[in-house]
């Protein structure tokens, strides 16, 4: 076979193959991404079915998300898993509790769950639900923080009068520090100037810790109408209250031992009575 013969066949055959190889590629690269990569989805389905945590602080506002992608005409409903309860279908709202609403960002794909002025019961699993047969669902766990007040020092302060009288309170554990930590005496709001001899300080980031607040309350010179019961109010926390009385003189003294032994009032009477039955042995 001449030469030439033999070349023309060998070209073809190289030429056939590599035109076998460039039609398979074609028509893969055809073919969509999904396609090409896993199973082409043509319903409604979710960027994350696994639980996402969010966590809030009391009476703020908590926002639940949950991204649906090609949602067509399906349904979007949001339920409360610990009693099944529906909250939402799309934007309607199905539960008398109006704090409770369905937002969509039609942009974004994402909808959201909003629970206004959230309380410690409202922490748990809630659940987005698409309507598809089977279900399309995903879970939002809501963690609630309740920040506490601690009142430093006993609940019950016995001053004499003239004395300086400190009250301080700590807010603790708050996601946000409180605005505000007013202080009252009785009903009555104590400001930072007044004409009673109050002076009132907050201070936030406590020792670097940007979790912590603490009111101040101070005064000077203890006088007897400043005795009664103080309250210290956080803006997000719960108040705690302190009694002060201020005494004078030996009255004073003999007021804080009273106070401070209750059985004594009960069991004075009785003491010249143990006296008489006592005396014969005394005697001898």
């Amino acid at each position: 076979m001449p030469t030439i013969y033999k070349f023309i066949v060998f070209t073809s055959f190289v030429a056939s193959i590599l035109y076998d190889f460039i039609r398979a590629d074609e028509d893969s690269s055809s073919l969509p991404i999904n396609q090409q990569e896993t199973t082409f989805i043509t319903g409604p389905y979710l960027e994350s079915t696994g639980i996402t945590n969010v966590t809030t602080q009391i009476s703020t506002h908590a926002y639940l998300p949950c991204k649906v992608r090609q949602l067509g005409n399906k349904s979007v409903s949001w339920v409360r898993v610990r009693d099944d309860h529906i909250l939402t279908v799309d934007r309607m709202t199905f539960i008398a509790d109006e704090r409770f609403q369905s937002h969509f960002v039609e942009n974004t794909g994402v909808w959201t769950l909003q629970i206004k002025y959230v309380q410690a019961r409202d922490a748990g699993l809630y659940e987005c639900q698409v309507s598809t047969e089977p279900k399309v669902s995903a879970r939002v766990h809501l963690h609630v923080v309740v920040p506490r007040t601690e009142l430093i020092g006993d609940p019950d302060r016995y001053v004499k009068a003239g004395s300086t009288v400190i009250f301080r309170c700590v807010v603790r554990g708050a996601l946000e520090q409180p605005t505000y930590i007013i202080w009252y005496h009785g009903s009555q709001q104590i400001y930072v100037e007044n004409i009673r001899g109050w002076k009132v300080q907050f201070e936030r980031d406590v020792e670097g810790d940007t979790h912590s607040s603490v009111g101040t309350l101070l005064i000077d010179h203890a006088r007897k109408q400043h005795s009664g019961n103080y309250s210290c109010v956080p803006s997000n926390s719960a108040p705690v209250q302190v009694t002060l009385h201020v005494i004078n003189g030996e009255s004073s003294a003999s007021a804080v031992t009273s106070a401070c032994s209750p059985s004594l009032g009960i069991y004075g009477n009785l003491y010249p009575l143990v006296l008489f039955a006592l005396f014969p042995f005394i005697q001898t």
